[in-house]
């Protein structure tokens, strides 16, 4: 009776280990590799989601992901479609075509660095590769003007010239007929805390970066739509002054 007692209670133990054991409903589907950025291809069954994790080949490194529907059962065909680097920034253009949504990943060729992804809808057309169509530098801060024509997209990828930094990166939609450069208007120091505030005027768009000026620093940038009232004439800002009362007499 002893020897029976203390197999139960020995056997405990491993029925509770088996019942957390449980199956899972995420799977890795693929794995793609260019130079030293990888992308896995995770599945979640459960949710019908199709996720792309991003991460680069160093240490310090952290990974991002992104995440959207899967439109066709649970295939997906990950292709990169247009590529560059100028200077350290490297800019890569992923595809998937059976679920029609495309990526902008980008990052800087310097050790720790993380990567940078907006993912979008894309049609199936010829315009596949990304033109570069701009490009600012203030101070330490490299900004670059990005069109996705295909997606009819715009993107702007700011990053400070420092190790371990990684990149920001936001897109929009791009505006037909529109012209113009990418401008910085203000500025801001306080401590170590930089804010610049720059323009894209061919896509009306204000942007504010912050970042600190410190060593491995990432920037953070945010885009709203540009302010378009009209600058008051002076004839008007002489009306709105306040007439003087006369001198009591």
């Amino acid at each position: 009776m002893k020897r029976l007692l203390l197999v139960l209670v020995c056997g405990l133990p491993l029925v509770c280990v088996a019942g957390d054991n449980q199956s899972t409903l995420i799977v890795q589907t693929g794995k793609w590799r260019e130079s030293d950025l990888i992308v896995r291809t995770i599945l979640d069954l459960e949710s019908n989601k199709i996720c792309l994790a991003f991460y680069v080949r160093t240490s310090g490194t952290s990974p991002v992901m992104s995440c959207y529907n899967a439109v066709s059962g649970f295939r997906s065909n990950l292709n990169q479609i247009g590529h560059f680097q100028e200077g350290d920034l490297v800019l890569r253009k992923l595809k998937d075509y059976v679920n029609g949504v495309s990526c902008l990943v980008a990052y800087v060729s310097t050790p720790g660095t993380s990567p940078a992804i907006d993912c979008y809808q894309s049609k199936t057309g010829v315009k596949d590769a990304i033109v570069r169509d701009g490009h600012l530098r203030e101070g330490d801060l490299d900004v670059r003007r990005i069109v996705d024509p295909d997606s009819g997209k715009t993107c702007l990828v700011a990053y400070v010239s420092t190790n371990r930094t990684a990149p920001s990166l936001i897109c929009y939609n791009t505006q037909t007929g529109g012209k113009g450069g990418i401008v910085q208007i203000g500025q801001l120091r306080e401590g170590d805390l930089i804010v610049r505030k720059i323009v894209d005027q061919t896509n009306k768009k204000e942007c504010l970066i912050t970042y600190v000026s410190t060593e491995g620093t990432s920037s953070h940038i945010y885009c709203f739509d540009e302010h378009l009232d009209p600058k008051p004439t002076r004839e008007a800002e002489w009306r709105r002054l306040p007439t003087p009362s006369s001198p009591n007499r």
